[in-house]
């Protein structure tokens, strides 16, 4: 029998003493009882009765009414017993959030990672403390600890609201509205969750009954980050998606006019089975690798992600592959001034430029349903990756090598800086990177230092490793001091095999025919239901200005509104222009439908439909009108 469970039996005995003791007027023996409840108490941050004032207190109690006294102890004793039975329950687990109920009181056992547990009591003048400090205009709120569930449940009823917590939660509370560890540690489900908060005014706090340990602190510091991230990763959608789609048709025009440098990448899978690979990013480490990858070029299929190309070629290594999927002008940068004659890989919305500055064979690739549309040659659809590596390394994996090297993918900071020198040189950005917030354990067994944008690289190769079975065993991490990469072995540089290899040469046939690229009819279908964009944002302006929009007429629009989404290819081909404002509204549909029932809510919605709508019309036909300016 363990020690708590053994001092549970000696509470439950003196429990049942208790009002036998009070028949008789043994009222020293209770005082004895008190002692033992503060003693047991402190040893596990009780909350009933803990210090020396609180025994003084009671005893004056006990001076002037026996019978009051009597009831205070046996209530903490009962308290005391509750706290020592959830304790026996969870006593083997470290990690772990336990809510239960104390008479009317909601509580909650805390144990971090250390195994140090606490117990809470979540009280209304907490709550009233706690949302007295939010602003006004507060619309959503992301707390960070579940506690009880008590404070959920309540801020649930006024405000959108997610609870994240850094530790595990044994009770069957998990919903769309808690997310528990280890979910509350995984980068993806957090980012779905947080999308929900977008366009909302949105207050991230802390439980004021937890106490602020480092797992804690951790977890605060991130959600605060990551919901920063989101936002930053959606206003970078807002900006480039019409400059994406513009760059899939101007891309797509080029294929017509050369189909016969064009290559099915369908024909490509499984072409290189038993053969190694390298993939050359521009990481700090690259620098240390170029000699032995000068050494070794005949021994390795050199795959070069975007702009070390150039740094490759001018240290007389010769790839095999170039991969780009970089829509900027800046991307474009590293091409400049080189002859790029070997076999260009690309998502089809790169910066036109770069295909159009090659010589060698285009092997375009589908990552979004528009440019399948366009490539209707080709079965193979490519996920979109946040960074040319991930998506380097998941066409290597489409290719079959055995073995992929990472050479420069070093997702960690080197003295502020995040490419090589020689990378830095070629192009127009100094690579430093000012804001430190995470720190990493690297593959020489020290830590390190990345930003939130590596970071979620380094997030992103756990999703690729789900998507492509037995990639990680595949892959082999050649920095040193870069971050480890979860699942991936780290090797020397000095292990590469020098044993040269007979690569095999890229075979593939010109077939104007299959290689036709529907452009025209593409854009036709894009912009088939103008007429009916134009006819909402008409009746949408119409509300707007009458400054005042009852329930039914607002919901009226909004069920012409999901019409509008429910059209053929809309949700596929036409919101990705509009995603963020899209995501905006459905938010604030919300807001409205559960909290916010007013009709200067509805006209300030319908306000932003209008705004997003114009705005839609006006990408369709800017997309539209490519095919004078081509």
């Amino acid at each position: 029998m363990s020690q708590l469970k053994q001092i549970l039996n000696e509470l439950y005995e003196v429990s049942n003493q208790v009002s036998i003791l009070i028949e008789n007027n043994e009222w020293n023996i209770l005082s004895d009882i008190l002692s033992m409840i503060k003693v047991f108490g402190e040893k596990i941050n009780s909350n009933g009765i803990r210090t020396n004032e609180d025994i003084i207190r009671l005893s004056e109690i006990k001076s002037q009414n026996p019978a009051l006294f009597a009831n205070i102890v046996y209530d903490n004793l009962q308290l005391l017993i509750s706290e020592y039975e959830v304790l026996s329950t969870v006593e083997n687990k470290k990690s772990l959030v336990y809510p239960f109920n104390f008479n009317s009181y909601q509580m909650a056992l805390l144990k971090d990672e250390d195994g140090k547990s606490y117990f809470i009591n979540e009280m209304e003048e907490n709550l009233a403390d706690l949302i007295n400090q939010l602003p006004e205009e507060t619309e959503a709120i992301i707390l960070i600890g579940y506690g009880s569930g008590g404070f959920y449940s309540k801020l649930s009823t006024m405000y959108h609201t997610l609870v994240v917590d850094p530790f595990v939660l044994l009770t069957d509370v998990e919903s769309e509205g808690v997310l528990t560890s280890p979910q509350s540690l995984d980068k993806q489900e957090l980012q779905k969750r947080l999308q929900r908060f977008i366009g909302l005014k949105t207050e991230v706090i802390a439980h004021p009954l937890y106490k602020h340990s480092q797992d804690f602190i951790e977890q605060l510091k991130s959600v605060r980050n990551f919901l920063q991230e989101v936002q930053i990763d959606l206003n970078t959608r807002m900006k480039y998606t019409e400059k994406w789609y513009k760059e899939i048709f101007r891309n797509a025009f080029f294929l017509n006019e050369h189909p016969d440098r064009l290559v099915n990448i369908d024909e490509l899978k499984d072409y290189y089975q038993g053969k190694k690979a390298l993939m050359i990013a521009g990481g700090p480490s690259l620098e240390e690798a170029i000699p032995y990858l000068k050494a070794f070029q005949e021994s390795y299929y050199i795959i070069a992600i975007g702009q070390t190309a150039k740094v490759l070629l001018n240290h007389q290594i010769r790839p095999d592959y170039v991969i780009s999927i970089d829509v900027s002008d800046e991307n474009a940068h590293f091409f400049k001034d080189i002859k790029l004659d070997m076999p260009l890989v690309y998502s089809l919305q790169v910066n036109h430029k770069i295909p159009q500055g090659t010589e060698g064979p285009l092997i375009p690739y589908a990552d979004m349903p528009l440019a399948h549309d366009l490539l209707p040659y080709s079965n193979s659809v490519f996920t979109p990756y946040p960074t040319v590596a991930l998506a380097a390394v998941s066409f290597a994996y489409h290719l079959g090598f055995e073995e992929i090297g990472l050479v420069g993918q070093d997702l960690a900071l080197r003295e502020g800086v995040y490419y090589s020198a020689s990378v830095k040189e070629a192009s127009s950005n100094d690579g430093m990177f000012h804001k430190k917030v995470y720190e990493i354990p690297l593959n020489n067994g020290n830590r390190g230092e990345t930003t939130p944008i590596l970071f979620n690289f380094l997030s992103g190769y756990k999703i690729l490793f789900d998507r492509l079975p037995g990639l990680a065993s595949r892959l082999v991490n050649y920095a040193e001091k870069g971050a480890v990469i979860e699942g991936v072995p780290y090797k020397p540089l000095d292990t590469m095999q020098d044993e040269k290899v007979t690569k095999l040469k890229l075979k593939f046939e010109s077939n104007d025919v299959m290689f036709n690229v529907p452009v025209m009819q593409v854009q036709r279908d894009l912009v088939g239901h103008m007429d009916r964009f134009e006819r909402l944002s008409k009746k949408l302006g119409r509300s707007v200005k009458q400054r005042a929009v009852n329930i039914d007429e607002f919901e009226a629009l909004l069920r012409e509104w999901d019409s509008m989404l429910d059209l053929p290819a809309f949700r596929t081909h036409i919101m990705p222009l509009q995603f963020v404002n899209l995501l905006i509204i459905q938010n604030k549909i919300k807001l409205h439908n559960q909290y916010r029932k007013s009709s200067s809510m509805r006209i300030q919605i319908l306000h932003f439909m209008k705004e997003t709508i114009d705005s839609l019309i006006k990408q369709l036909s800017n997309i539209h009108e490519l095919k004078i300016e081509v």
